[in-house]
């Protein structure tokens, strides 16, 4: 899925499923839990130039974000969730709590930051590229010793919705992915081009006079693309 046009995301989207079932086609220790996430990725800011986590400082790496979404019917248990960019095969976060039916988190690259220097990693947190990166959501294979990890999700951010405090997010369906550029207006014609519309991590990304809605299952968000 791309920060693009519609036809542009479907492409992620089916890339993101194709990966997915790939993973799934594998030998695995012992038979895993269905194959809809339940959880998506649902905005990312990948360049900060505003104290977003609230530590009183803005911080280039501390404040990016990645914001995921329970779109299932269900509370889901986000320590099997995993973040990783595409600087390697480590994941950058284990993602911790649990997430109601709706309900949104916001994972921080300090929180990113913390958690490598607790298992004894660089301190590196998300490391998002302000020219364009790749945000996959992995999740533990059940019964798996040592831990295997299988892509679920995946979005792609373009150079120009990774400038400052632009995110990149879905609309109230799960199905446009738009850029929110109101605090760093993008006046180019790239897809996508810029909303006006403000970032809002924990929040319903309400944009252009949508009204929220119930929340779509991942298989109607994956029905859409067939």
């Amino acid at each position: 899925m791309t920060c693009g046009t519609r036809q542009t995301a479907a492409g992620w989207i089916a890339l993101a499923a194709l990966l997915a079932l790939a993973a799934w086609a594998l030998p695995a220790a012992s038979a895993r839990a269905e194959l809809d996430p339940g959880i998506i990725i649902n905005e990312v800011l990948a360049d900060p130039a505003t104290d977003w986590n609230g530590d009183g400082a803005v911080d280039a790496k501390n404040d990016e974000w990645i914001e995921v979404r329970n779109i299932d019917t269900v509370p889901i248990d986000l320590s099997d969730y995993w973040l990783r960019d595409s600087s390697g095969d480590t994941p950058d976060l284990r993602l911790s709590g649990v997430l109601d039916p709706g309900e949104h988190a916001v994972f921080y690259g300090s929180d990113s930051a913390a958690w490598q220097t607790a298992n004894g990693l660089v301190a590196a947190g998300f490391a998002l590229n302000n020219t364009g990166d790749l945000v996959q959501l992995l999740r533990t294979i059940p019964g798996t010793d040592p831990r295997q990890l299988e892509l679920m999700f995946a979005v792609s951010i373009y150079d120009h919705a990774a400038e400052d405090d632009r995110s990149c997010g879905f609309d109230l369906d799960h199905i446009e992915w738009l850029l929110f550029d109101a605090m760093f207006p993008y006046p180019g014609a790239q897809e996508p081009v810029g909303t006006g519309c403000v970032p809002s991590p924990g929040a319903e990304n309400l944009c252009g006079g949508e009204v929220a809605t119930e929340a779509a299952s991942f298989g109607q968000v994956k029905a859409t693309y067939r």
